[in-house]
């Protein structure tokens, strides 16, 4: 008798579980998501790997933030919290940034279980390595208080959405680049010197 009550309480378990889903619970009182895209175009060209940022006009929608990275066809999935799929139905301002770097190729760092000569290669290359960081994307599609982009997501469309953020720009961004202060020549890793 015991075994058998035990085997219908564990179906019962399973089914609970399979009726409730198995996936990660939403934030209490996150709103409705709709499915979006958001396709950037620089120079009459979509813009890849850009970050898109959107900043809703109803205060209410801020606690959710909403964006994407553009891919290879300049296209971003819009993600509220970066994980959930959808954006909530509103209207929201369009912030767009790119940087690109030119110079030594920035080095990946060393694992947490780097060897010491790994971590001192890393090191190395970055004291006497020289690159610089440049934004793309106007200053004024850059943050909220100046983009004058908008889209609106609706519950009953598409969300198909585009952004033409107008000519490229070169724009040197100081605090992200790096000048070598080793004094010598660039010593990339897994090389000696």
């Amino acid at each position: 008798m015991f075994m058998k009550n035990w085997y219908v309480m564990s179906v019962g378990c399973v089914a609970a579980l399979l009726v409730s889903g198995c996936s990660e619970q939403r934030p209490e009182g996150m709103p409705e998501l709709y499915p979006a895209t958001l396709t950037v175009v620089q120079d009459g060209q979509p813009l890849p790997e850009a970050t898109v940022s959107l900043f809703a006009e109803d205060a209410s929608l801020n606690r959710w933030p909403a964006g994407g990275v553009t891919d290879e066809s300049g296209v971003a999935t819009l993600m509220t919290y970066s994980k959930y799929p959808g954006v909530p139905a509103g209207t929201f301002k369009v912030m767009v940034n790119k940087t690109v770097t030119e110079g030594d190729p920035i080095p990946e760092p060393p694992a947490a279980n780097a060897t010491m000569e790994e971590r001192a290669a890393y090191d190395r290359a970055i004291k006497t390595g020289s690159f610089e960081a440049f934004q793309v994307v106007a200053k004024e599609f850059r943050t909220a208080g100046t983009t004058p982009l908008t889209v609106t997501v609706s519950a009953d469309a598409d969300n198909d959405l585009s952004v033409d953020i107008g000519a490229a720009v070169k724009e040197k961004d100081v605090q992200a680049s790096a000048t070598g202060g080793g004094g010598g020549d660039y010593v990339p890793m897994g090389t000696d010197s």
